[in-house]
């Protein structure tokens, strides 16, 4: 036989009984109905069933022992984490480098960041380098620094004396003027080409290190406080006039006689300096080859004479 149905009413929900004591009167004005709907609900709300009780009192429990699992695991990889320290070469923006720890998603600068937080950084298109030479090659430079001819083998010295030139290539460590005029008008780029014999130029075509490059808004702000400055009208003679008026103590007036006597002294004393020089280099051979002997012997002859 099937079983027999359950005909026994079942208790209405907390939200049917809300439902059927506050009917027509959310369609009321005035605060006295609306804390009259708010009181009811609030009696509905605590009026549950031990059952939903601990039911509730069960998943609040679940979620809060979840919440301090969770934290423990965070605190856990906290300590344990390596130290890192994102480093970029020199002369790179880091604006276009990714900040590895937005990355992992505990980035905790924010805007503060010196590093880029787009994602798409990577894929777009990479800058030229101003601080390196991209016609040489990676090691090329290194390579070229060590080789030394204290390392040469015999065939390797036989090949360079028997070659028609021994440094075809001449390079020197001055930075080409067309490069710096192309980057300080922003014309320097992937399809940039040198006047200068273009990949041939001998300069170089890299910043120094430590190299301050100014945008063109800073240069024509220079320029026009420049233009500005009185230094520009200024004179010789006034600028010495008024480098005179900041002179300060017992000084004395420039004068012909002045002069004249100040030369005499600077002539007189160069004069004893070049004798007490020669003094003291003074050796037997010297003096034969200068001929200061023959009147020194000539004296003490007459002297014996006498």
């Amino acid at each position: 036989m099937p079983p027999k149905k359950d005909n026994a009413p079942k208790k209405p929900t907390a939200a049917k009984i809300v439902e059927d004591k506050t009917f027509g009167m959310k369609n009321k004005k005035g605060s006295t109905a609306k804390k009259t709907i708010a009181h009811i609900q609030s009696q509905a709300a605590s009026a549950k069933t031990p059952e939903q009780k601990r039911k509730d009192a069960e998943k609040a429990q679940r979620e809060k022992e979840k919440a301090a699992a969770d934290a423990a695991k965070r605190e856990t990889a906290e300590l344990f984490k390596p130290v890192q320290v994102q480093k970029v070469p020199f002369g790179v923006d880091p604006k276009t480098v990714v900040c590895i720890f937005y990355k992992q998603g505990n980035c905790e600068k924010g805007k503060r960041c010196k590093f880029s937080h787009d994602l798409a950084v990577e894929r777009k298109g990479e800058k030229k380098n101003l601080y390196q030479d991209t016609r040489e090659g990676e090691g090329e430079e290194e390579e070229r620094k060590k080789d030394d001819m204290a390392d040469w083998d015999e065939d390797k010295l036989r090949q360079v004396v028997l070659s028609k030139h021994g440094n075809p290539k001449t390079t020197t460590e001055k930075v080409c003027k067309y490069f710096v005029e192309a980057v300080e008008n922003g014309k320097y780029g992937w399809f940039w080409q040198c006047p200068n014999g273009g990949d041939k130029c001998m300069y170089k075509h890299s910043l120094p290190p430590g190299f301050i490059l100014k945008t063109k808004d800073q240069r024509a702000a220079e320029k026009a406080l420049m233009d500005k400055s009185p230094l520009k009208t200024l004179t010789l003679e006034d600028f010495l006039e008024s480098e005179r008026h900041k002179l300060t103590g017992t000084l004395t007036p420039v004068t012909p006689e002045t002069f004249a006597r100040w030369k005499k002294e600077r002539l007189d004393k160069k004069a004893a300096e070049e004798e007490a020089r020669m003094a003291k280099e003074a050796t037997g051979r010297a003096m034969f080859e200068k001929g200061d002997w023959g009147s020194d012997d000539e004296s003490d002859d007459e002297s014996d004479d006498e």
